[in-house]
C-alpha cells in the first residue's frame, strides 16, 4: 500500500517467492523477515501493521503461501530440485 504501513499476511510469500525467481539479492532479507513474522504456532496472520499481527491469527492461507515462498527461497539458495 502506498502508506506502507498496512499488508496482507501473504504479502510477503508472495513478494519473497517474485524476487526469488528474479534472483534478487533482497530475497534473503526478505526470507529472514517473513520468518521472523510467525507467530508462536509457526503460523502468519491475516494482517500487519508496522509488521506486527492485526487482526485474524493463525490463518491457514496465508501461512500456506509464506511457507511454500520460504521453502522456494532454500530450495533456490541452497541447490534443492
Amino acid at each position: 500500500r502506498p502508506d506502507g504501513e498496512v499488508s496482507v499476511g501473504y504479502d510477503y510469500g508472495l513478494v519473497l517467492y517474485a524476487l526469488t525467481e528474479l534472483g534478487n539479492s533482497a530475497a534473503g532479507e526478505l526470507y529472514e523477515k517473513t520468518l521472523s513474522l510467525a507467530d508462536d504456532t509457526g503460523a502468519w496472520a491475516e494482517y500487519y501493521r508496522d509488521h506486527k499481527p492485526q487482526s485474524t491469527r493463525c490463518r491457514p492461507w496465508e501461512s500456506a503461501i509464506n511457507v511454500e515462498a520460504l521453502l522456494h527461497w532454500i530450495e533456490r539458495e541452497y541447490g534443492g530440485k
